[in-house]
């Protein structure tokens, strides 16, 4: 590829590519510039305003006010979190609590509570109903009394008010009399003062009118003798104006005159001045002309020595002109046989230049080339790398994503497995838990528990949460390996006796007296069990059936 570049530019990278030792005064230059530069930052190390020290003082007052700031969105973020998770917990269980209830089973329990407070209720009413009545009686026995002592008091009071009405009345009459009297007079004073008043009032009005007429009779005098002042003045600023202009006029015709005057005085002294000038010119022509005559011949001879010096001094300038111009031919001569010396030196070095710049270039190629052999070399190395670790990725994502599989169909089998039949366990649990306590609370209120019960049982019914029974005569003979050891209180996997049902604190005659099993019974190792609700449920069983 070649390169353009000035003479100068290349004998510098050949003075630079002979030798590879810089200067000495380069070297001390560069020494002395990074003395100054650290003694300088040395001595600013220190200084309070300094640019650099400046800098870094901002630059922590910087870090400061970020670090600052980052504590404060820190502290905030936190607490936003934190207020976010306690609201989001306090979220999820209102949201449990609303998905618990909006069940069948609770709905039902809900339904239950509803009727106990409705049979509750009705026993109220009826109980509120009879003391109302009774309440109405002796009411109406009261209105009545009272009715008769107010009627009573009712006549008095409308004698004694007749009587009362009467006597205001009259007094009342006597009162407007009076008081029409003293109207009439007040009355009467308020008519002579008006008409008094709009008396004085006219006259007062008519001093005015008068005072008006006179101000405009003066006004209208005055404004006449104004404007009759104003037109004599006028007048008379227009006469004075025509004396003036007047005045001008002959004082022009008076300049003009003089102009005149003035004027053909300077033209006739100027005449008289050519005319003396011609004269005087005159008789200097006459005299030069005098002079001429007595000296030709002395002219004549001082003419021919002018001439022949004159022809000497042309002929040697001539000879001088003829020399400079041979010496300047042999200089030119000379001037262009360094020229073209040099011209073939410069086109030696430029094909020198050439061939050494051809050579370089064809190095560059060979070594471009070497390089672009050993790049794609390294472009092969780095796509077999790639390719290798591509499979080797791709191998661990599919052993990765077959674990992943096999958790999630280890977490599904869990999830639809031991953990559904956990959550089914805890939700009777809760549910059993919660008829308890709304039981307890119906009793402490005095309601009705059999709706309770009822559904409890409906649920166990429903749910199958109650013990299998023993097999027929009939099917124990084909089902041998059926024994009642294997059958499930349906609210865990605990074995139970068929002979002998499940056994509460009340032992086992009591269980079979009481009715057949609830489902509100649990295993020994659960803590949570409802016997005297189960109790309660397998009576009202009995009842209804």
């Amino acid at each position: 590829m070649p390169i353009a570049m000035t003479k100068d530019e290349w004998s510098r990278i050949e003075r630079w590519a002979e030798g590879n030792r810089e200067e000495q005064e380069v070297a001390r230059r560069r020494d002395y510039v990074r003395y100054l530069n650290e003694t300088s930052r040395e001595m600013t190390k220190n200084w309070p305003n300094s640019l650099e020290n400046v800098n870094k003082r901002n630059e922590e007052l910087r870090r400061a006010r970020i670090e600052a700031a980052e504590r404060a969105n820190s502290k905030f973020y936190k607490r936003y979190v934190k207020r976010k998770q306690e609201e989001q917990e306090r979220l999820l269980h209102n949201a449990r609590d609303t998905i618990f209830k909006n069940k069948d089973a609770p709905k039902l329990l809900l339904s239950a509570v509803i009727e106990t407070v409705i049979q509750k209720e009705r026993q109220e009413q009826i109980k509120f109903k009879q003391e109302l009545q009774k309440q109405k009686q002796e009411q109406k026995k009261r209105d009545d009394d009272e009715i008769i002592s107010k009627a009573k008091e009712w006549h008095e009071l409308m004698a004694i008010r007749k009587k009362r009405r009467f006597e205001a009345n009259k007094q009342h009459q006597g009162e407007i009399l009076e008081q029409a009297h003293e109207v009439s007079e007040r009355s009467r004073i308020e008519y002579e003062s008006e008409l008094n008043l709009q008396k004085i009032d006219n006259i007062k009005a008519e001093e005015q009118m008068d005072a008006i007429r006179q101000f405009e009779t003066d006004f209208k005098a005055a404004e006449k003798a104004r404007i009759w002042s104003d037109m004599q003045r006028s007048k008379n600023e227009a006469e004075q104006r025509q004396r003036e202009k007047q005045a001008r006029d002959d004082l022009d015709q008076r300049l003009l005159a003089v102009l005149t005057r003035a004027r053909a005085r300077t033209d006739h002294r100027r005449r008289l001045t050519e005319k003396q000038i011609q004269e005087e010119r005159l008789q200097v022509l006459q005299k030069i002309s005098e002079s001429l005559e007595s000296g030709d011949a002395a002219r004549e001879s001082e003419e021919r020595r002018r001439l022949e010096a004159a022809v000497r001094e042309k002929e040697a300038a001539a000879e001088a002109r003829r020399e400079a111009d041979i010496r300047k031919q042999k200089q030119f001569k000379q001037q262009r046989i360094e020229t073209r010396q040099q011209f073939l030196k410069e086109q030696e070095k430029s094909l020198q230049d050439f061939n050494t710049t051809r050579q370089w270039e064809i190095m560059n190629r060979f070594k471009n080339a070497e390089l672009y052999e050993d790049f794609k070399e390294k472009l092969r190395e780095e796509k077999a790398r790639k390719v290798q670790q591509y499979r080797e990725d791709i191998i661990k994502q599919w052993h990765e994503r077959d674990e992943r599989e096999a958790r999630a169909r280890a977490e599904l089998r869990h999830f639809y497995g031991p953990r559904a039949e956990h959550e089914l366990r805890v939700a009777d649990q809760r549910l059993l838990a919660h008829a308890r306590a709304l039981a307890d609370e119906a009793r402490a209120h005095g309601r009705p528990e059999r709706p309770l019960l009822r559904a409890v049982d409906r649920y166990c019914k429903m749910y199958r949460l109650y013990a299998m029974p023993d097999l027929p005569a009939s099917m124990q003979e084909h089902f041998p390996h059926y024994a009642p050891e294997d059958r499930r209180d349906g609210l865990g996997h605990e074995k139970a006796n068929s002979s002998k049902g499940l056994k509460y604190e009340q032992g086992a005659d009591d269980y079979k007296r009481k009715g057949p099993a609830n489902g509100l019974q649990a295993r020994q190792t659960e803590e949570v069990s409802l016997p005297s609700l189960a109790q309660r449920a397998g009576g009202t069983n009995e009842t209804t059936s």
